[in-house]
């Protein structure tokens, strides 16, 4: 497809079985690189109970991670919710329990404080 004579590639749809088992060879050797070239090798951790909240979101079917820097001004992802066509979950429609339709706020994940000792994110280095 071209658009003013300029190849243009099309999107494919999105779909929830993107991505690939790697093994840990090639996961090592990617982190390896990475570090190699930007001097930095921290990993970020979230837990099962966030994740699988977003991915409960209606017509959701995967997560987008962004880079993002939290209120001290270190690296951090924001995690959110996306249908088939990549458009983020800001928002949907739910039923209540009465019947009645209402807006839900949706999911954007981040560090949360926690409740006690050991929630929330931790960082650690290989």
């Amino acid at each position: 497809m071209t658009k003013n004579d300029v190849p243009v590639q099309q999107s494919q749809r999105l779909h929830e079985n993107i991505g690939e088992h790697i093994g840990f060879e090639l996961g090592a050797k990617m982190v390896k690189d990475y570090y190699d070239s930007f001097g930095e090798n921290k990993a970020h951790f979230v837990g099962r109970t966030i994740i699988e909240k977003i991915l409960a979101q209606p017509d959701c079917i995967g997560i987008n991670m962004y880079k993002a820097l939290n209120a001290k001004g270190e690296q951090t992802y924001v995690f959110v919710g996306v249908d088939r066509f990549g458009k983020a979950i800001l928002e949907y429609t739910a039923v209540n329990d009465n019947g009645t339709l209402s807006k839900e706020i949706g999911m954007i994940a981040n560090k949360f404080s926690p409740q006690k000792p050991g929630d929330g994110w931790f960082e650690w280095s290989f």
